[in-house]
């Protein structure tokens, strides 16, 4: 109930960069990373934490030997996740400076980046921009999972954002609808950089 309360809270300050109401079920958290191999990676990427939802979940399935780095721009939020998770590493940042992170942190490349990005309340130029900060860091069989959610899949920006990749990608992999999430989301796992 604390997380709700602190993601909503969140949402109310600042609608356009923390886009729910309510933090990820473990349900989708378990359906974004369903197909991310986790357990092979060197170096795992999360794009806007939240509350660790998702962090939760890769922490269970990564390996031990892995870097796991968040990316967070909310402050509130990157504190909490700072104090909750010791062993990752949490970037108070924008995910537009991806490769200036992952250098920060001593990683050319991440094996997987995993997006909790509100894509529809982005601006396009600053989709565009996280979009290729993400593709210049992911390695050459790097994957990209996260989700969207039903109610704003048609919305423009989702959808420009969503062909770029799936120009981008060689293999494209959309769940069913995740109905348990509030609001219902699919998750989608993208693999080979193109």
């Amino acid at each position: 109930m604390r997380d709700h309360l602190q993601f909503l809270a969140g949402f109310l300050r600042k609608p356009r960069t923390v886009g729910a109401v309510a933090p990820s079920s473990g349900r989708l958290a378990r359906e974004v990373l369903r197909y991310s191999d986790l357990w092979h990676a060197d170096t795992v990427v999360e794009l806007g934490a939240g509350t660790g939802a998702i962090t939760r979940e890769i922490l269970d399935y990564v390996n031990p030997r892995a870097r796991v780095i968040v990316v967070e721009l909310d402050e509130r939020h990157a504190e909490l996740l700072t104090r909750r998770f010791p062993e990752v590493t949490v970037c108070h940042d924008s995910a537009e400076n991806l490769r200036r992170i992952l250098r920060r942190c001593g990683c050319r490349r991440a094996d997987v980046v995993v997006s909790g990005l509100p894509w529809a309340s982005l601006p396009p130029p600053v989709c565009e921009r996280i979009t290729a900060e993400i593709l210049a860091s992911l390695k050459p069989d790097g994957r990209l999972c996260g989700f969207g959610y039903v109610h704003a899949v048609w919305h423009p920006a989702v959808r420009a954002f969503h062909e770029r990749l799936r120009g981008n990608f060689a293999q494209v992999r959309i769940s069913p609808v995740v109905w348990g999430n509030l609001p219902p989301a699919f998750a989608y796992s993208l693999a080979g950089p193109c």
